[in-house]
């Protein structure tokens, strides 16, 4: 199933684009799930990082198609973005947001379906491992590639990735250590699991990273997060 979201303040736009999609996934026998939006507010309220692709309007009211843009992109790194637009001299904001393309209205159905073509073949050539979390500000997709440790601060976990640190609020430690462990994940103390592919060197109490970040290693703990480690490594060469 391909899930896919329809930002336009333009109802008729909406439709017709939806229309177009849910027809080409019945010639190629894919299933495609569609939800409009018409403002872009409503999309990111509604937005669950669930979503594979978004078609979004760049010219609306209150919250235009770049900030809403924006806003998604930090919660969700993975999700495809293409822009709808009469404005090509705004293709430049779409760079800030890593959009895929802009389609211009009203959009061309062989342009529109070539945009999911490229989708499946991407998902078909790689897909990139994601942890899907949410805290009182919405939800959010991190690459798991992207995750160096995770600690317990104030009955919630931080998860440090390359660009922010997510607060946590809906899973445990001990849950997200056995759903990372196959990554490339171990625990080197109680209230910290950490990325081997970040280790740099280790210490007789902690872990420097390779972004010099310093964990650290419990005594109980490190036996088995040296063994881990040496595992990883010898799986590396």
């Amino acid at each position: 199933m391909i899930r896919i979201a329809v930002c336009d303040d333009e109802k008729y736009f909406a439709d017709q684009i939806r229309d177009l999609l849910v027809k080409f996934g019945d010639e190629i026998g894919e299933t495609i799930c569609v939800k409009e939006f018409y403002s872009g507010m409503a999309l990111l309220e509604a937005f669950d990082c669930k979503f594979d692709m978004v078609f979004l309007d760049i010219k609306m009211p209150e919250l235009d198609g770049v900030k809403a843009a924006e806003e998604i992109r930090k919660r969700d790194q993975d999700v495809t973005i293409i822009f709808l637009t009469s404005l090509l001299g705004r293709a430049i904001d779409g760079y800030k947001v890593a959009a895929a393309n802009f389609l211009i209205k009203p959009v061309d159905k062989k342009k529109l379906t070539r945009e999911i073509d490229r989708w499946i073949n991407r998902r078909t050539e790689s897909k990139q491992e994601c942890l899907l979390v949410e805290n009182r500000t919405g939800q959010y997709k991190i690459p798991v590639t992207s995750l160096r440790y995770i600690e317990t601060y104030n009955r919630n976990l931080l998860l440090h990735t390359d660009d922010k640190i997510v607060v946590c609020c809906n899973r445990k430690l001990r849950d997200l250590k056995e759903q990372l462990e196959k990554y490339g994940f171990a625990q080197s103390h109680k209230g910290i699991i950490v990325n081997l592919s970040y280790v740099d060197t280790t210490g007789a109490n902690d872990i420097t990273l390779v972004t010099r970040e310093v964990v650290p290693v419990s005594r109980s703990m490190k036996k088995e997060f040296m063994s881990r480690l040496a595992g990883y490594l010898g799986g590396q060469i």
